[in-house]
């Protein structure tokens, strides 16, 4: 999967300029909370969006909006779609070769239950092995696959072909068949 490394930057201009777009209706006079307090409309809608999206959700909006804003949209948001067919192609290479791709979920084990990570890097590079298939539009699976030397669950993944879902529940059910990692808990 050369194309791989591509995808973390595709997926955040994606997704973010998708966030922009969907989330842009959330603006307190038909859908989603409205604030309380305003003047006018103009108060309506900003107080509405600052009580009602957390922080990362308006980082997303910010940068959704300037990728697809005027002058931007050819450099960054064409070609992230661009990357998406490629690492999509990479993926249908692979997949011609195999019925399943087993990979990592995750970077690190999981986070502690109710731990909160406030590094939206951090957060953002958590998710670099889930990205490419999320691009490419396949189906997935993650199960538990063992615990680290922290005693936290380690994930793995199932990524199959486009319409193999059942293949890849077959896997994760022979998978599970084999082993007692999903019946223990963590420490």
């Amino acid at each position: 999967l050369p194309q791989t490394e591509l995808s973390i930057p595709a997926y955040y201009v994606l997704a973010s300029a998708e966030a922009s777009t969907n989330l842009s209706r959330y603006d307190g006079v038909r859908y989603g909370h409205r604030a309380a307090q305003f003047g006018d409309l103009e108060e309506m809608y900003s107080n509405t969006r600052a009580e009602g999206f957390g922080s990362e959700v308006k980082r997303r909006i910010m940068i959704g909006t300037y990728v697809l804003s005027h002058g931007y949209y050819d450099a960054y948001y064409l070609k992230a779609q661009k990357l998406r067919r490629l690492v999509a192609n990479d993926f249908q290479t692979a997949l011609q070769q195999c019925d399943v791709i087993l990979a990592p979920t995750a970077p690190t084990t999981a986070p502690k239950l109710g731990s909160d990570i406030h590094d939206p890097v951090q957060m953002y590079l958590s998710d670099i092995y889930t990205i490419a298939v999320n691009l490419a539009g396949l189906p997935a699976l993650t199960l538990p696959a063992g615990f680290g030397s922290d005693g936290l669950p380690v994930g793995v993944q199932l990524i199959g072909n486009y319409f193999s879902e059942a293949k890849i529940l077959g896997v994760a059910h022979q998978m599970q068949l084999n082993s007692d990692w999903h019946s223990k808990m963590p420490v």
